[in-house]
């Protein structure tokens, strides 16, 4: 499990914003405000009960309203008083919510024709009342028809669309086509509408009932363009030079010409974190051809960078020469943000591990219901491993716990090849293949010390200095009496369970404890999680922990042990590490494992993700694709999850430390001396630094560049192995 956990030593750094810097969020933001208080009421609403679906046909209107004019008074999401169960039979309408939720808004045939910025759109949507209420048109609590407006990647602009009117009352069993006034952005773009139903004054129809997918609209112009992700560098030394690749694609109504009286060629400006163009005019890049309505195109741009050190936002942009920016005509620009500084990097983090699956920190806030209710054990887990089943481990054999080197028992101790071990109610020494063959039965406290010869075994009775046992085969120490643990001085540790011991390589020992799944538990979970933590997230930790085990032993193959005792697997001290808390902890979830497929799955886990969990295969397991590194398929329960319960969880020493910004500095010699260390690569000079980020936002790759050489490195390992970092979650900014 890679060294960090809720124990690890607590580090604070004080907190900083991050700096605002794309412009065309900025502008979209008049769209996008929405009552902070009404956060929670969007939350419920998004799980009701309105099925929606979309429009059957468009007419066209002139409109200058914006989006942001002035409307009524806007509903809760429920009506004062009682929320109605969602299970009780239908009511009348007068003041029930419920009452009027049972609709349904079909489907358009054929897509919308594209819309104009800024344009007031009729779109007629066919309706249907399977309530038995009738809905009014007039009188003090009039229902409307109204829509939610979204962005390409579901972001929500704006809850509160325009109102229209019903031209009707709508009686119960009716079923036709209503128009709906819709106010489009000014921007171009992709969006989706989501029609709503709203009784004014008393509640959105979508509280209780779901809402559908909507309807996707289209805002364009003649000259539209869309722009893909770049290569941008994340920092670059002052008026440092690099070639950077931009995905275009002409999301307009008229071919791009590449030559003519008015070609089009990409640009691209510099601001300032003030919106201060420093750069207007950077170098103008060709297209090769001509780029039709729906074609994308590769740009490669030999990008110069700003002389003065700072943070700015590298925007691109469209240009039709002699004649206009896109951007002067509704098209937003793409912003990289990249800071420029003249030696290395900052780097600004948070979170302290790998940031997949669960959460430590973000258990412990769950379970003290920092977010709202305060969930179990098992509601955790289904947080954090999506798509997973919570099944009961099958009968199985014990685990297997390695606890000679290298692993240390998260005690800083190992065995070599000397092993001091003895039991408080005697043990016996036995063929580890026939365990009727007993070599010694040593009495209560008398301890036996194995050696090495090579690869002969040497096992002695340290009372009377005799060999109880010289040979190469595996032998095992089984406790008189069951309950009692096996102590071992080199790792000043005692275990439940037998011992098992051998010689290896280079005549040092083997020395694995095996041991049942819930008595692993007992002296895994204290290791890994404080005891005084909230009592469920300690359950979560049981659960996931147990089915990490599981899943290492099922995946064993040949190794002859099933998990470390140490951070490489899980913290595990045996009998020595357990607390009654933990205990209980761990009975309560006995034989509890996370299963998909019905095998065990991977659950790791970490002290902290930074409010955002990984997708394992942008992180652990990316893989290598031509000459750089990809998100690789994964596992559909270690995916990017949010979670808001990890800033605001505490423990009786504070707030949890690793959700503050932490910064660290290296100089461009520093990171070439630890590329050529790690990497065999001299890349010259420091010139830059770029992420490529995976969805959840880390660096699936880092690209580092010099005067002399260039290099490609997987994200994970270059930022917490080889620079030394608590996360992947990083920026060149605070945020």
């Amino acid at each position: 499990m890679i060294g960090e956990r809720a124990h690890c030593d607590w580090i604070r750094f004080e907190s900083t914003r991050a700096l605002a810097v794309a412009a065309t969020v900025r502008r979209l933001e008049g769209y996008a405000k929405v009552v902070g208080s009404r956060s929670a009421v969007v939350a419920a609403l998004l799980g009701g009960a309105l099925s929606i679906a979309a429009p059957i046909q468009t007419t066209f209107a002139p409109a200058s309203l914006p989006l942001a004019a002035e409307r009524p008074p806007r509903a809760a999401a429920f009506a004062r008083g009682q929320i109605q169960r969602l299970d009780d039979p239908p009511r009348s309408l007068s003041g029930d919510p419920a009452a009027l939720t049972s609709a349904y808004i079909a489907q358009p045939d054929g897509p919308l024709l594209p819309a104009a910025p800024g344009e007031t759109r009729s779109v007629d949507v066919v309706v249907n009342n399977e309530s038995d209420a009738i809905w009014n048109a007039g009188g003090p609590n009039p229902v409307k028809l109204s829509y939610h407006l979204y962005d390409a990647t579901g972001k929500l602009l704006a809850w509160d669309g325009l109102r229209t009117a019903l031209p009707h009352d709508v009686v119960p069993g009716f079923g036709g086509p209503l128009p709906l006034q819709v106010a489009l952005p000014t921007w171009t773009g992709s969006y989706t509408v989501k029609p709503d139903l709203i009784r004014e004054g008393k509640t959105w129809f979508s509280a209780t009932a779901p809402v559908s997918a909507g309807f996707p609209l289209r805002v364009t112009t003649d000259l539209d363009a869309g722009y893909g992700r770049t290569n941008a560098p994340t920092s670059i030394v002052p008026g440092g030079e690099v070639n950077i690749d931009v995905p275009l694609t002409n999301t307009g109504l008229r071919t791009w010409p590449a030559g003519g009286d008015h070609p089009i060629r990409l640009g691209y400006h510099w601001f300032d974190m003030s919106s201060r163009a420093v750069v207007w005019d950077g170098a103008r890049t060709r297209l090769q051809h001509d780029v039709p309505p729906g074609e994308t195109v590769r740009v490669t741009v030999d990008m110069r960078a700003p002389a003065a050190e700072g943070a700015y936002a590298l925007a691109w942009d469209m240009v039709e020469e002699g004649a206009h920016w896109f951007s002067t005509a509704a098209v937003p620009m793409r912003e990289d943000l990249v800071v420029v500084r003249p030696d290395g990097v900052v780097l600004y983090g948070k979170g302290w591990g790998h940031g997949i699956g669960l959460s430590q920190w973000g258990a412990q806030g769950w379970a003290e219901g920092v977010t709202g209710a305060r969930l179990s054990g098992e509601q955790i887990v289904a947080k954090y491993f999506p798509g997973a089943q919570l099944t009961t481990q099958p009968l199985s054999l014990p685990f297997r716990v390695l606890l000679s080197a290298p692993s240390t028992g998260c005690v800083g101790r190992t065995i070599w090849d000397v092993a001091h071990t003895s039991s408080a109610g005697g043990m016996r020494l036995v063929n580890d293949a026939d365990p009727s063959v007993v070599y010694f039965e040593a009495a209560p406290d008398e301890p036996v010390l194995f050696t090495t010869s090579g690869s002969t075994l040497i096992a002695t009775d340290s009372w009377s200095g005799r060999h109880v046992y010289v040979g190469e085969d595996i032998v095992t120490l089984v406790p008189t009496q069951w309950w009692d643990p096996i102590a071992i001085g080199e790792k000043g540790l005692a275990y439940r369970g037998n011992i098992q011991v051998q010689t290896r390589d280079e005549g040092y020992l083997r020395v694995v404890n095996y041991v049942s799944s819930d008595d692993y538990m007992r002296g895994a979970l204290p290791g890994e999680m404080p005891g005084d933590w909230q009592y469920e997230a300690l359950r979560a930790q049981a659960i996931t922990a147990r089915t990490y085990a599981a899943w290492r032993q099922a995946t064993a193959g040949d190794r002859t042990w099933d998990v470390r005792d140490d951070t490489a697997d899980q913290c595990y001290g045996g009998r020595s590490f357990e607390s009654p808390r933990a205990s209980a902890a761990v009975a309560s979830t006995a034989s509890l494992i996370l299963t998909y497929g019905g095998q065990p799955i991977r659950a790791l886990y970490a002290s902290s993700s930074g409010g955002v969990s990984e997708n394992v295969g942008c992180v652990l397991d990316a893989e290598r694709v031509g000459g750089t590194w990809r998100c690789a398929k994964g596992w559909p329960y270690l995916a990017v999850v949010d979670d808001p319960a990890e800033a605001l969880a505490y423990d009786p020493r504070g707030q949890n430390p690793h959700d503050e910004l932490w910064v660290r500095t290296f100089s461009g010699a520093v990171i070439r001396e630890q590329i050529i260390e790690d990497y065999g690569i001299d890349i010259g000079d420091f010139v830059a630094m770029q992420f490529n980020l995976s969805p959840g936002g880390r660096p699936v790759s880092v690209v580092v560049r010099g005067t002399a050489d260039a290099v490609d490195l997987k994200g994970d390992r270059f930022l917490r192995t080889t620079l030394g970092l608590k996360s992947t979650l990083v920026r060149a900014i605070p945020f």
